[in-house]
C-alpha cells in the first residue's frame, strides 16, 4: 500500500539515480550559453510546461543575485498562449514548439526540452528542429528516456516509471541548477551545504 513515506522513498531513489555527470554537463551548457550571450529556450507539456516556465523565471533572475552579472536570456515556449494555441490549431499540436524554434532559434542557442516520458511528440519535434538548426539540445526525461535520449546533446534522465516522481525530480533538478549557476556566476547559493 502506498503511503506518503513510500512515495518519498521512491522519489529519493529517483533522485539518487540521476547521472551527476549529465547534471554538470547541463550546468556547463547553460554557462556556455550565458558566456556567448546565446538564448535558452525551454519547453514541456502539462506539469513539464509549469517546470519550464519556472525554470525560465529562475534562469533570468538567478544571475542578478551575482553583483554586476547580466541575466541569462531565457524564454518559455509554452508561455505565449495565443501563439501556442494558434500553432496547435492552425498547423498541428506536434509543431507548436518546433515552429517557435524555427522562428527564434539560432545556431549555438540552447533548447531545454522537458518530457517525463521522453516521447511527447511536440517536445521531440522541437528537439529535432533545434538539432537541425545547430542548437544545443538538453533533455530532461524520466522512464528510460524515450526518443528524446537520442536527440539530446545532454540527457538528464530520472530513471523512474512514476510520472509524479519524475516531475518532482525535474523541479528539484531545476532548483539545484539555479543554485549551481548562481555560485558559478559569482553569487551566493541560498542552499544549505555540508
Amino acid at each position: 500500500m502506498l503511503t506518503f513515506d513510500s512515495y518519498l522513498a521512491g522519489l529519493r531513489t529517483a533522485l539518487d539515480g540521476i547521472d551527476r555527470t549529465q547534471v554538470q554537463r547541463l550546468v556547463d551548457a547553460l554557462l556556455a550559453a550565458h558566456a556567448a550571450d546565446r538564448a535558452v529556450y525551454v519547453c514541456g507539456n502539462g506539469g513539464s510546461a509549469a517546470t519550464a516556465s519556472h525554470m525560465v523565471n529562475d534562469l533570468v533572475k538567478a544571475p542578478t543575485d551575482a553583483a554586476g552579472c547580466r541575466p541569462i536570456r531565457a524564454f518559455g515556449l509554452a508561455d505565449c498562449v495565443p501563439l501556442m494555441t494558434a500553432l496547435a490549431n492552425d498547423i498541428d499540436y506536434a509543431h507548436m514548439f518546433s515552429k517557435q524554434v524555427e522562428a527564434y532559434g539560432r545556431e549555438g542557442d540552447l533548447l531545454i526540452a522537458i518530457s517525463a516520458s521522453g516521447n511527447s511528440p511536440n517536445v521531440v519535434e522541437a528537439a529535432r528542429v533545434a538539432r537541425d538548426r545547430g542548437m544545443v539540445v538538453a533533455a530532461l526525461t524520466g522512464f528510460s528516456g524515450g526518443r528524446m535520449k537520442d536527440l539530446a546533446d545532454v540527457h538528464v534522465n530520472v530513471p523512474n516509471p512514476c510520472f509524479g516522481q519524475v516531475e518532482d525530480a525535474h523541479m528539484i533538478l531545476e532548483h539545484a541548477l539555479v543554485e549551481l549557476l548562481k555560485e558559478a556566476l559569482g553569487g551566493e547559493s541560498s542552499a544549505e551545504t555540508g
